[in-house]
């Protein structure tokens, strides 16, 4: 089954990927478009010039003038994060309970800017991945691996054979976020706002983190505390 990408920056990342697009579909009127229109012809993709009423029954987000139909997005499972932790740095985010698209999107861009080897889901109680989560992502999406398992646990036990330190981000934790020394192989914990991270899973990790707040508001946004911590951790490495 295809899914949708929409506006520029999330086809042209798409492009540059070479993620399998079917078909573009871009408003006939469009401007400013003219680099994007060119590799899609070098590339060969169908592409179809039409009115913006046609762009707006393909999704009713901000497409920005530009619709791609393309095969989902490739995910992975344990026996690649097994060989992945080998191969890599190992800096990895696992999410637990996290179902907003716009809040994955975001969490995506920000651990592909700020150097994440991969992100751990469960394959039940996630976010889907789809034209949202794209759009969200800037197309960051396709830049990095997403390992989504039948649960997060068992990456944790994985990652944990391999000298991984599991540290997971909870409010009530002791250790503040900036005075904490992070190992070269870690593996950071989020989850939701609602619901935080699963009692069975925050009894796996070693270590927890938290913010230190100084408003009269307690909490943050997952993505924006997830931004946080992680330009933190890329500050220390």
């Amino acid at each position: 089954m295809s899914e949708i990408v929409f506006g520029k920056r999330s086809v042209f990342e798409a492009l540059e990927k070479n993620i399998q697009i079917d078909k573009v579909f871009m408003d006939k009127n469009s401007l400013h478009m003219d680099n994007i229109k060119r590799i899609i012809i070098e590339k060969k993709i169908k592409i179809s010039f039409v009115p913006i009423e046609k762009l707006n029954k393909l999704t009713r987000k901000n497409h920005q003038g530009i619709v791609a139909t393309i095969s989902p997005v490739k995910t992975y499972n344990l026996k690649d994060l097994d060989v992945a932790i080998d191969n890599s740095e190992c800096k990895f985010l696992i999410l637990d309970n996290i179902t907003d698209t716009k809040n994955f999107g975001a969490i995506v861009r920000s651990s592909e800017c700020l150097g994440v080897n991969g992100i751990i889901i469960s394959k039940t109680g996630s976010s889907p991945i789809n034209g949202d989560t794209i759009k969200s992502s800037s197309g960051a999406i396709f830049n990095l691996p997403i390992y989504k398992l039948d649960h997060i646990k068992d990456a944790i036990f994985l990652l944990k054979e391999k000298n991984v330190e599991i540290i997971a981000a909870d409010e009530k934790s002791e250790n503040s976020l900036f005075n904490f020394k992070f190992k070269k192989k870690i593996a950071i914990i989020m989850g939701s706002e609602g619901k935080g991270i699963s009692k069975s899973v925050l009894q796996l990790c070693d270590k927890t983190i938290k913010i230190p707040m100084k408003g009269k508001i307690k909490s943050l946004n997952v993505s924006v505390a997830c931004g946080i911590i992680l330009a933190e951790i890329s500050k220390k490495s």
